[in-house]
């Protein structure tokens, strides 16, 4: 397992110690994963969400949540963003240094690590933070009509942890699309690299 290092607030274009970029690395090309441009990636989760939502107030012919519960879900999904930037930074080889922190000017958390991964542990990475989007909304699917507290919480804690990923979906296609599997992704202080 990576050493995992809090490093706390931080500026956005904060370097982190970098590892030698092999010759003839080529540039990923990607938009800022804090522009719109992943406004498109959060579609499908969302509708995911809202339709659960309505699915499961057909079955019960009602609204399933305790309305009073859905802030604590809320509070929870916040709570729960540091954790998503521990989820991508587990996903790193044994040995390396991932920093985690947070930037308040954005609205924004971090795990950097610019240690070479392979194609495959890029994706894991990548979409491994959904899980605490996953997990909640299984549990509001599966929970009786009774528990109406339980779906306040889960609900929202699952629309925030499906829509919090936004960017790393955005870079999951960026990927998909320009690099071939098998190769190799390094980050750099100045943006994201692959190679054979």
């Amino acid at each position: 397992m990576p050493e995992i290092k809090w490093v706390g607030i931080k500026d956005w274009d904060a370097a982190f110690p970098e590892e030698h970029l092999p010759n003839g690395a080529k540039p990923l090309r990607c938009p800022d994963p804090l522009s719109a441009a992943t406004l498109p990636y959060g579609l499908a989760p969302l509708l995911l969400c809202v339709g659960a939502l309505f699915g499961k107030a057909w079955l019960l012919g009602r609204f399933p949540m305790d309305t009073g519960a859905i802030p604590v879900g809320i509070l929870l999904g916040l709570l729960l963003i540091p954790v998503h930037e521990y989820l991508h930074g587990v996903c790193y080889p044994k040995g390396c240094t991932v920093y985690v922190g947070v930037v308040p000017k954005k609205l924004a958390a971090f795990a950097v690590c610019h240690t070479p991964i392979s194609w495959r542990r890029f994706m894991v990475m990548s979409l491994l933070p959904a899980v605490l989007g996953a997990v909640p909304l299984i549990l509001f699917l599966l929970a009786p009509g009774g528990w109406g507290a339980a779906m306040g919480v889960c609900w929202p804690l699952a629309v925030m942890g499906l829509l919090s990923p936004m960017p790393d979906y955005m870079n999951v296609a960026c990927v998909h699309r320009q690099v071939p599997p098998g190769a190799m992704l390094q980050t750099t202080n100045s943006g994201f690299f692959w190679y054979m």
